[in-house]
């Protein structure tokens, strides 16, 4: 009897033991931590109002619709899952994609499937929200021609494969069913919009980081919220790893370019509503800065003009909008 109460009382204190070693090893903060679950369709609704919409230099007064963007630019999970479904439904693409600044060209995701998708172009993402709308069971948002009734469902074109292509209702003048409810680029006055807004009432400075509480100069306030050369390590992230804006929208600044619906142009010179840019150019609106830039190119007047709608690179990305 008493060996048995031993024995017992032996297995018990090993019990605790162990028990109270497996939890401190769980909890200690030194240890791995998974990636968290990003939903990466995930939208955040903005309300119409007007605001100055500027660069420092020029600006004009704008009023905008209320309408949906993207709370993170899109992942490459995302882009993988819906690239993969449209090719199997008609669809064609001149590039895959890559999984941020390191990932190899149309491969599988893996760990990394949160960074955001990488060496698309503007081509590439226009019809990825064809597809994206058509999957969703939404209505298409670009077509080639006026009455709406064939959506654009290819990103290649050999014929201007390193040029503009004038033909309208082609890949770089696409016919436009903006009050179609699909995915879309946002126009640039949006992405402005969302990526100052405050309440409605306040904006953030056009010479601040989309979030951040001092202008890009105070490069600890802009780490807050972008990933630069400063504190990317020269590498892409996992979209949402730094604060959001106010209005909950992440990565508006640094990370990854992101492509914009709008030609470039000079600013119109009286007040507009819904302004998308002019009708033709030979750049596309690209913004926020990436992971390679300087905080300069962070600031959320910054407009960069230098893209061509058939570039691709690592540094470059998009997230999506939706129209209310």
């Amino acid at each position: 009897m008493k060996k048995t109460i031993v024995l017992l009382t032996v297995l018990a204190v090993f019990f605790t033991i162990a028990m109270t070693t497996g939890c401190k090893k769980n909890s200690s903060p030194s240890g791995p931590v998974a990636t968290p679950t990003i939903d990466s369709s995930a939208l955040v609704s903005a309300s119409g109002g007007t605001f100055f919409q500027t660069d420092g230099t020029n600006s004009f007064s704008h009023t905008i619709s209320a309408f949906k963007i993207g709370k993170y630019q899109v992942t490459y999970d995302l882009w993988y899952t819906v690239y993969t479904w449209a090719i199997a439904n008609g669809y064609t693409f001149q590039n895959a994609g890559a999984e941020g600044s390191n990932g190899t060209v149309g491969a599988a995701p893996t760990t990394a499937k949160y960074q955001p998708v990488t060496t698309i172009n503007w081509r590439d993402a226009m019809v990825w929200c064809n597809a994206f709308s058509q999957k969703t069971g939404l209505t298409q948002v670009y077509y080639s021609d006026s009455g709406f009734t064939t959506p654009i469902k290819n990103s290649t074109d050999a014929a201007y494969s390193s040029s503009i292509d004038p033909t309208v209702g082609g890949l770089d003048d696409p016919y436009v069913n903006w009050s179609a409810n699909g995915y879309r680029l946002p126009t640039e006055g949006e992405y402005q919009y969302a990526a100052s807004y405050q309440n409605g009432t306040a904006w953030t400075p056009y010479n601040y980081a989309s979030g951040a509480t001092a202008a890009y100069t105070n490069e600890a306030a802009t780490d807050l919220v972008g990933w630069d050369t400063v504190n990317s390590g020269s590498t892409t992230h996992a979209v949402g790893s730094l604060a959001a804006n106010a209005l909950g929208i992440y990565d508006m600044s640094g990370n990854v370019w992101e492509w914009c619906f709008d030609w470039y142009g000079t600013y119109p010179t009286t007040a507009s509503t819904n302004y998308t840019g002019p009708a033709s150019g030979s750049s596309r609106v690209i913004r926020g800065g990436s992971y390679s830039d300087t905080a300069g190119y962070l600031q959320v007047g910054y407009r960069n003009y230098s893209y061509f709608p058939f570039y691709t690179d690592y540094s470059s990305g998009f997230r999506f909008a939706r129209t209310n």
